[in-house]
């Protein structure tokens, strides 16, 4: 089946799902937390944000809200479906645009926009090696010289921590082989692709772009005890300190690949 079939299969009926996603355990609170602080280290002042791949919206509304236009582009349509009403219900919709469509032919001019947003890994949905490239290749395209693009991916070596600390043993037989391990697609209900360690990287200078800052988007808090990160998370005391920390090291290198999410934070020149 191809590649851009089978996400719009697997997505169809998670719209939801995805919405929630970042505000349903401590974890995906804690990638949403440092990749809102990377946005508003990096974004411009002002102007015009693609947000590829952008699911129902989440990033797009909080973008939206600060000002900036966004044009939101996804593959899956129920996806853009439940966009259009929460950016309703933000109250930003003269704010917003949204198209439909492939992350490999973005369907706008050359240097368009003031930068390009790509998270909760959309690259990683490509098992093709030569689709990564060409997304990569059409977000720099797009943006303007001087322009920011901020790239996320799943991580290989944070995967195979993940398999040991949820202890999913088909999937440990299933990942854990030579074969796999050196091809880093997992098969299952929809295909993931997960980056070794500086292939993301990589991949965006082979495009043109200039490396700026590497993050780990759930940091210091991966593969920690859900139930000790809640009681942190609700400790009035605690939290402040746990939050600063977070934020302070989540460019550390030693914990970087150790992350579910890597963003790479690249510039065109």
């Amino acid at each position: 089946m191809d590649w851009a079939k089978q996400v719009q299969q697997r997505y169809a009926d998670g719209a939801v799902q995805e919405w929630e996603r970042l505000s349903a355990t401590p974890i995906t609170r804690i990638e949403y937390l440092i990749t809102t602080y990377c946005l508003e280290r990096y974004l411009p002042a002002a102007g015009w944000i693609l947000d590829a791949g952008s699911g129902p919206g989440r990033y797009a509304i909080d973008v939206a809200r600060r000002g900036y236009r966004v044009a939101m582009f996804d593959l899956v349509g129920e996806m853009l479906q439940l966009g259009r009403d929460k950016i309703a219900e933000a109250g930003v919709s003269a704010h917003v645009t949204l198209t439909q469509g492939n992350l490999t032919a973005l369907p706008y001019p050359d240097g368009v926009f003031d930068a390009v947003m790509s998270l909760g890994a959309p690259l990683s949905h490509i098992p093709d090696g030569s689709g990564r490239v060409a997304m990569i290749a059409e977000l720099a395209r797009v943006v303007e010289s001087g322009g920011v693009v901020l790239l996320t991916g799943l991580q290989r070596l944070a995967g195979y921590r993940s398999i040991i600390y949820w202890m999913v043993e088909e999937l440990f037989d299933q990942i854990m082989t030579h074969e796999q391990r050196l091809c880093g697609i997992r098969d299952g209900s929809h295909v993931w692709y997960t980056f070794a360690p500086g292939e993301l990287q990589q991949m965006a200078q082979r495009a043109g772009l200039q490396i700026v800052e590497c993050i780990g988007c759930e940091g210091l808090a991966n593969h920690l005890p859900l139930e000790h990160l809640e009681k942190v998370e609700a400790d009035p005391e605690r939290w402040p300190v746990w939050k600063t920390l977070l934020l302070e090291t989540c460019n550390e290198p030693s914990i970087i690949g150790i992350s579910n999410h890597l963003l790479v934070v690249a510039r065109k020149p």
